[in-house]
């Protein structure tokens, strides 16, 4: 017999919350709101991503949407040499090819990678056959395609790869030509039964599809390959070529095709699924209109990155997403101002139970400041007017050390407990513009400018904090620095640039309790900016080049790759460590001398509960 779900159906959930477990297709009535709530309406949307570090039309991709690799291309000061690795967050530079190229092309993965063909910077005119192979860190020169051209296009494996059409300077021409490669050499197979240029393809050497591109005009055509043949598919919805497409996540059964255009400056903003069978048209679109190269893994997830529009390169990443979800890229916004505009100051706590205080306003300054994630409010002053210091810890177990006390340099250390700052034990060595991290009870400070013999002699020297007092520990940075910028733990920690006897430098050295160890450098040498996370998931940002810069890297405890930048280029601000790598702050600073807050937050990815319609 059957029962009373069977007739009835499913009863609908009668909560005062929305559940945090909901699962696709469900429904519930919230009597909080009095809404009728359903989860999974599935969303397809761009979002902002962290921008290419250089304004870039690429044209060589390949890898996935967490592992791309990009290199080459035109810039507005030429043809480029640079390699671009993606990890799903920012980029980092690979190594360089070997020739500046333009609408070169490329697939494979972000370690296994190979770029063909193109048009070279030297000489100018004329396009070359020249191949690469990418081994995750330094690019190979090895055996030539049959054919130079430019702007052709590919698909596949190191190992199993195949590049089709292109446009060939020396006869103004289109071809058709096929070339298929097998990690060693390139051989002529079938050739398309159409010229083509700028194509978009999608897929492996014997399950491909391959949009016509232009030639010259784009058009809407779209030929399937099977590693021997080719055979018409459905049309797309938008004739376009330079699309974003392709990468080792894209199949012949599922697909995406963002922005794309003419060679005029028109181009389109509009995205297209493939599912094996035809292609749609998505709801979202890009922002920004433009043509380009960029990366799907299948027809749910693929970005843009950079691309041509109008009269200008560009340096913008929009990511694609079809999901249940929703998800906000990683951003800095503007915050509360602080009240008394300074830099060189000490900060610590967290995006919404921040501290700052002393710094230099035109004079060394005493004032401290605490932050509730909206505002900054006045509290005691710290004991010890000072600029320069830093320290660690939270809003209410807060720490300072050292500083620069006119004429001088102070050993003083001050707690804070949420209310007031208090005078406890003395550094063994006064310094100042030392690396810090940790806690209140566990602290560290590393590095820095002495008073002797000489006002701004470096040390290398560590000290240990225990709440109370400070231990000299036989740990010590790998050069002599000061204006090092620290984060971690006194067990875990990360000392970043800062500038040492011969200048401003890269070096990072990671701290296990007893030893530094030097590590990865960050990209472009600087000192005095703000850090925030741990040793393996870490946040650098802003600082001085010696100009300022808005620049933000992500550590994951081996190798640094860009994030958003802050709005505003500074260093010499607050916190020196605060908060993590998806939640922190920047607080007053030099740009020159400001009070402005930047709050930084991490991608978010939450769940699409919407109310439940039927309209």
């Amino acid at each position: 017999m059957a029962g009373y779900n069977e007739i009835r159906g499913l009863r609908v959930k009668y909560l005062s919350a929305d559940p945090s477990n909901a699962e696709n297709g469900q429904v519930w009535y919230n009597s909080t709101s009095g809404n009728l709530r359903v989860k999974g309406i599935g969303v397809e949307a761009f979002s902002s991503a962290t921008p290419l570090p250089v304004a870039t039309s690429t044209y060589h991709r390949a890898g996935t949407m967490t592992a791309g690799l990009f290199c080459a291309g035109g810039t507005s000061t030429g043809f480029s040499t640079t390699t671009e690795e993606w990890n799903g967050l920012g980029f980092s530079q690979g190594g360089a090819i070997g020739t500046a190229l333009y609408s070169n092309t490329g697939f494979g993965t972000q370690t296994a990678g190979v770029s063909a063909a193109g048009r070279p910077t030297n000489p100018t005119s004329g396009d070359t056959n020249a191949t690469f192979e990418y081994d995750g860190s330094t690019w190979t020169s090895v055996n030539a395609a049959n054919l130079a051209a430019r702007t052709r296009q590919s698909f596949g494996i190191q190992t199993a790869g195949a590049m089709v059409g292109g446009y060939r300077q020396a006869t103004s021409t289109y071809t058709n030509a096929t070339e298929e490669y097998d990690g060693t050499n390139w051989t002529t197979v079938t050739a398309m039964p159409v010229n083509a240029a700028s194509a978009n393809c999608m897929g492996t050497q014997t399950a491909a599809i391959v949009t016509a591109g232009s030639a010259p005009t784009a058009n809407t055509n779209v030929i399937a390959y099977d590693g021997t043949n080719w055979t018409s598919s459905p049309s797309m919805n938008t004739a376009r070529a330079r699309s974003a497409a392709g990468g080792t996540g894209a199949t012949n059964t599922a697909g995406l095709l963002i922005g794309g255009g003419p060679y005029s400056p028109t181009a389109t903003a509009i995205a297209e699924k493939w599912d094996g069978t035809s292609f749609s048209n998505s709801p979202a679109s890009l922002t920004t209109a433009r043509y380009g190269a960029g990366l799907s893994d299948g027809n749910t997830n693929g970005m843009m990155v950079g691309g041509y529009q109008g009269t200008a390169f560009q340096s913008i990443v929009e990511e694609f997403n079809s999901s249940t979800n929703t998800i906000t890229a990683a951003a800095w916004a503007a915050g509360g101002n602080v009240n008394t505009a300074r830099n060189y100051l000490a900060g610590m706590g967290t995006q919404t139970a921040g501290l700052i205080a002393g710094g230099y306003d035109g004079a060394d300054v005493n004032n401290s400041e605490e932050y509730n994630g909206t505002s900054w409010t006045e509290g005691n002053n710290i004991n010890t007017t000072r600029s320069n210091w830093s320290g660690g810890g939270t809003q209410t177990a807060g720490w300072g050390c050292g500083g620069y006390i006119t004429p001088g340099v102070t050993a003083d250390t001050e707690l804070y407990d949420g209310t007031s700052w208090s005078e406890t034990g003395n550094l063994n060595t006064a310094v100042y513009n030392g690396a810090t991290f940790g806690i209140q009870t566990a602290g560290v400070v590393a590095g820095g400018g002495k008073a002797t013999p000489s006002l701004g002699t470096r040390t290398n020297r560590t000290e240990h904090f225990n709440g109370s007092a400070w231990t000299n520990v036989p740990g010590t940075l790998s050069s002599v620095t000061r204006l090092n910028t620290g984060f971690g733990t006194q067990t875990a920690g990360v000392s970043v640039g800062g500038t040492t006897g011969s200048g401003v430098t890269t070096t990072v050295n990671e701290y296990n309790g007893s030893a530094w160890t030097n590590v990865t450098g960050i990209p472009v040498a600087t000192f005095q900016g703000g850090a925030a996370g741990t040793q393996t998931d870490g946040l650098y940002f802003g600082g001085a080049q010696p100009t300022q810069t808005a620049t933000t890297l992500g550590y994951d405890g081996t190798s640094w790759s860009t994030r958003p930048s802050m709005g505003t280029a500074r260093g010499y601000g607050g916190p020196a460590n605060a908060g993590s790598s998806t939640s922190t702050f920047y607080a007053a600073g030099k740009a020159p001398v400001t009070n402005a807050t930047e709050e930084f937050t991490g991608e978010t990815t939450a769940a699409n509960i919407e109310n439940f319609t039927t309209s």
